[in-house]
C-alpha cells in the first residue's frame, strides 16, 4: 500500500509538472525585461520592385530579406549573401534597403549604401560616410550626405570632401534638426531635393526663447543643464529654411510670407526638384496657406490653397506626389470634418476629392493608373480597411474589409496587393490579392496565404482581451477590458481604470496587444480587470470628436471616462468600492483630474509625468488645444490641478523623472507643493535622471512600486 501511495504521488507529480509546463506563469520581469520576446513575428518593410515582377519584406527573426513571386517562388538574401558587397562583417542583412531597378536592391548601414543585384550576386559600396557621424540624410542620388553638428549643417560631397553649408550654430541658433518641439509631424531638419542637388534645411533662432534648467545629480556637485523651452502665452523660437545648392555652393532663404513665430511644416519638394512647397502655419494655429517657392532663389511664388478653422489645422504631412502624376499632388485635410485627400494642380486648382465619406483616412497605399489605395478607418474607429477610389469614375470599393485591421502594398502593375491583418486574437499574418476584376475572378480574391506569425504569449498564463462599447446619448466610446485567466463572472474584482485620453493616442484598437501593454496581463493575472475607454479628444473618430475638447482640457475628457467608471460599477463582477486610476503624461494628468474631481469614486490614483497646469506646458501642444492663457483664462484655470488638491481623500501617488524636458519636473512639485500647503498627504516618487518616461531595467522598479501601491491600499 505505501508504494502504491507513492506511484499515485509521482503520478500526480508528474501531471502537475506537465500542466505548469504548458502554461507558464507570465512575470513581471519577463514584461519589463524582455518585451521584445513576446512581440510576434510580423512581415515587414515590404516594397515591391519597380517592375512589378516580385516583392521583398524583411524576416527580422533570422535578419534576412526575403524575395518572393506571385507564382510563389521564394529567394533568400542572408547576411553571407551581401558582405562582400558591402566590405564588411554583417550579423544580419540591414532592415533599411529600396529597389533601384528590377534586379538591383540597395541597402544601407550606418556607414554605407551598398548596392546587391539578386541575379548575379554581386554588388558594390556606392557610399560611405564616418560612422560617428550623428543623423546622417543620404542623398537620393546617393552622391553624397548632410548632417548636423554643434548646431551646423555639413555636406560631405561623395562621402569625404565635408562643406559647411552653415557657420552660426550655436547660442540659440541650431540647423538642420527638427523644430517647433516635434509638432506637425516634423522628426528631422534637412530635406534632400529628389535630383540631390538641393538641400533645404531649418535655421532656428531660439535665442528669445525661455530656458529650463534640468539638475543633473550624478556628479559630485549637481551640475545645471538650461533647455529652451517655451511656455504657452510666451515667446517661440523662430524658424526659417534655407536651400543649400551642391554644384553652386550657393544658399538662398525661403521668403516665409508670415510671421517670425508661424510654424514651417509640411515640406515637400516637387518631383522636378524646381520648386518647394510649404504650409505655413500661423502661431494661433487656425490659420495655414500652403505655399509654392522657387527653389533657384527662395522666391515666393503663390498660395495655392489656405484652410482655415475655429479651433485648429494641423498639417502633419507633406504634399504627396506620384511619378505617373508629376503636376498633380494630394493634400491630407480635415477640413471636412474627416481625414481625407485633395487633388491639386501645381498651380493651386482643386481637381477633386481621391476619398470621401464617414472615415477617417489612416494612411495612402498608392496610386496604380485610375485606382487610389488607401487605408481607412471603420467601426468607430477600431478597425481599419484596405479600400480604393477610382479617381476617373469616382467609384470606390474595398479590397479588405473585415473586422481587425488591414494594411496593404500594391504592386506598381496594379494586379497585385499583399495584405497584412492582425486583430485581437490574431498576432499577424499576410497574403497575397488579386486586385483583377473579370468574370473569373473577383477583386480581392486571396490569392495564397503567405504568412502567418504564432502567438508568443501562448505557452503563459494570459487572460483574455474583450473590446466593447459604451453607447450613451447617441454616442459610442470604444472600451477595453484585460481579464485574468481564470477570470469567474460570478465573484466580485478590483479595477484598474488605465487611462491616456489625450489627443494623438487611441487606446483601443483591434489589433494583438503587446510590447508596452503587458504589464497589463500580469496585473490581470493578480486578480485585477484593467479597463480602458477612449474618450472625446482622441483620434480616429473625425474632427468634432477630436476637438471637443478645445479650450477645456480636462472637462468633456473625465466627463466621458466617468460614464466609463458608472458602467463598471454596475458590472456583478466589479468591486464598485475598488476602482483604482492610472496614467502616464496626459494620462497623468487624467488620471489626477478624475481622482481630484471624483474623490468618491477612486480608491487610489497613480500617476505619472502629469500635466499639473497647462500654462507650464510647450507652446504648439498647448495653444492647439487651449489657445494662450491670456486668451482663455477661464480654460486654464479649470484644468489647474493645484487648485483641486483639497479635495483628495483617498490615496494617490505621483511619480516624475528628475530630468523631464518634456512634462518638466516643476509641474508635480508644484502639486506637491499645494498638497503641503493644505496640509493634504500625497506619496510622491521620484525617478533621478530619467525623462519623460522610464526605460527598463529601472521600468521593473516603476510597475513593482505601482503594483505595491495598489496592493496596499486598493483592499
Amino acid at each position: 500500500m505505501k508504494h502504491l501511495k507513492m506511484l499515485l504521488l509521482c503520478l500526480l507529480a508528474a501531471v502537475s509538472t506537465g500542466l505548469w509546463a504548458q502554461k507558464q506563469e507570465f512575470t513581471l520581469e519577463d514584461a519589463i525585461l524582455t518585451p521584445r520576446k513576446f512581440i510576434p513575428e510580423a512581415y515587414l518593410n515590404v516594397q515591391w520592385s519597380p517592375s512589378g515582377a516580385r516583392w521583398a519584406h524583411y524576416d527580422a527573426v533570422k535578419g534576412e530579406l526575403v524575395l518572393e513571386t506571385p507564382s510563389g517562388s521564394v529567394q533568400r538574401i542572408t547576411a553571407s549573401d551581401v558582405e562582400k558587397a558591402a566590405g564588411m562583417t554583417l550579423k544580419a542583412v540591414p532592415p533599411t534597403y529600396g529597389w533601384k531597378d528590377a534586379t538591383t536592391l540597395y541597402f544601407r548601414t550606418a556607414d554605407r549604401v551598398f548596392e546587391y543585384n539578386i541575379s548575379s550576386k554581386s554588388g558594390k559600396v556606392v557610399l560611405q560616410w564616418d560612422s560617428n557621424l550623428p543623423s546622417v540624410v543620404v542623398s537620393p542620388a546617393f552622391d553624397g550626405v548632410a548632417y548636423t553638428q554643434g548646431g551646423n549643417v555639413y555636406y560631405l560631397k561623395g562621402g569625404s570632401e565635408r562643406i559647411a553649408l552653415t557657420r552660426d550654430g550655436g547660442q540659440g541658433i541650431v540647423n538642420g534638426e527638427s523644430v517647433h518641439r516635434n509638432e506637425f509631424g516634423i522628426t528631422g531638419g534637412i530635406f534632400f531635393s529628389p535630383d540631390g542637388q538641393k538641400i533645404a534645411y531649418y535655421r532656428k533662432d531660439e535665442s528669445m526663447v525661455g530656458h529650463y534648467p534640468i539638475v543633473e545629480t550624478n556628479a559630485r556637485i549637481a551640475t545645471v543643464k538650461e533647455i529652451p523651452y517655451p511656455m504657452a502665452g510666451e515667446k517661440s523660437e523662430e524658424v526659417t529654411l534655407h536651400i543649400y545648392d551642391t554644384r553652386t555652393g550657393e544658399t538662398v532663404q525661403v521668403a516665409k510670407q508670415g510671421q517670425a513665430e508661424d510654424y514651417l511644416t509640411a515640406i515637400t519638394w516637387d518631383p522636378s526638384s524646381r520648386y518647394l512647397y510649404i504650409a505655413e502655419l500661423t502661431r494661433d494655429q487656425k490659420h495655414m496657406r500652403f505655399n509654392k517657392f522657387d527653389a533657384a532663389s527662395g522666391a515666393f511664388l503663390k498660395t495655392l490653397f489656405r484652410e482655415d478653422s475655429d479651433r485648429w489645422v494641423e498639417p502633419e504631412e507633406p504634399a504627396l506626389f506620384f511619378k505617373s502624376r508629376p503636376n498633380e499632388l494630394f493634400w491630407r485635410s480635415e477640413r471636412d470634418g474627416n481625414v481625407h485627400y485633395y487633388r491639386y494642380s501645381t498651380d493651386g486648382q482643386l481637381l477633386g476629392k481621391a476619398t470621401d465619406g464617414a472615415i477617417q483616412v489612416e494612411r495612402v497605399i498608392g496610386l496604380v493608373g485610375e485606382k487610389f489605395f488607401y487605408v481607412a478607418t471603420a467601426d468607430a474607429g477600431l478597425d481599419r480597411t484596405v479600400k480604393f477610389t477610382d479617381l476617373k469614375t469616382g467609384d470606390v470599393g474595398f479590397v479588405r474589409s473585415e473586422k481587425g485591421t488591414w494594411d496593404g502594398y500594391v504592386d506598381p502593375t496594379g494586379k497585385y496587393m499583399v495584405c497584412t491583418f492582425t486583430d485581437l486574437n490574431t498576432p499577424g499574418r499576410a497574403e497575397l490579392v488579386s486586385l483583377v476584376k473579370d468574370g473569373r475572378r473577383n477583386l480581392g480574391k486571396t490569392v495564397r496565404e503567405l504568412f502567418s506569425a504564432a502567438n508568443p504569449l501562448a505557452d503563459y498564463k494570459i487572460g483574455t482581451v474583450r473590446l466593447g462599447k459604451i453607447i450613451r446619448d447617441n454616442v459610442e466610446y470604444n472600451t477595453r477590458l484585460v481579464l485574468p485567466s481564470n477570470f469567474d463572472p460570478t465573484r466580485r474584482y478590483p479595477v484598474l481604470v488605465y487611462v491616456y485620453g489625450g489627443p494623438h493616442l487611441q487606446m483601443v484598437r483591434n489589433v494583438f496587444r503587446g510590447g508596452a501593454d503587458l504589464w497589463m496581463h500580469v496585473l490581470a493575472e493578480k486578480g485585477y480587470v484593467i479597463f480602458t475607454m477612449d474618450n472625446r479628444g482622441t483620434p480616429a473618430r473625425g474632427f468634432d470628436w477630436e476637438s471637443a475638447v478645445h479650450r477645456r482640457l480636462g472637462q468633456l475628457e473625465v466627463k466621458d471616462q466617468m460614464l466609463g467608471v458608472e458602467y463598471l460599477k454596475n458590472q456583478s463582477f466589479v468591486y464598485p468600492d475598488r476602482i483604482a486610476v492610472y496614467g502616464w503624461s496626459y494620462g497623468g494628468f487624467m488620471s489626477i483630474s478624475m481622482m481630484l474631481t471624483h474623490p468618491e469614486v477612486f480608491k487610489v490614483c497613480v500617476a505619472g509625468g502629469p500635466v499639473i497646469d497647462w500654462k507650464w506646458y510647450e507652446v504648439m501642444y498647448t495653444e492647439r488645444y487651449m489657445d494662450t492663457p491670456q486668451d482663455n483664462p477661464e480654460g486654464y484655470a479649470a484644468a489647474r490641478l493645484t487648485d483641486k488638491i483639497g479635495a483628495l481623500k483617498n490615496h494617490m501617488l505621483v511619480i516624475h523623472g528628475t530630468a523631464d524636458p518634456t512634462v518638466v519636473w516643476q509641474q508635480s512639485q508644484e502639486l506637491l507643493r499645494a498638497a503641503i500647503d493644505e496640509g493634504i498627504q500625497m506619496d510622491y516618487m521620484i525617478y533621478p535622471g530619467h525623462e519623460h518616461n522610464v526605460p527598463a531595467p529601472d521600468r521593473l522598479h516603476l510597475f513593482t512600486k505601482i503594483f505595491d501601491y495598489l496592493d496596499l491600499y486598493d483592499r
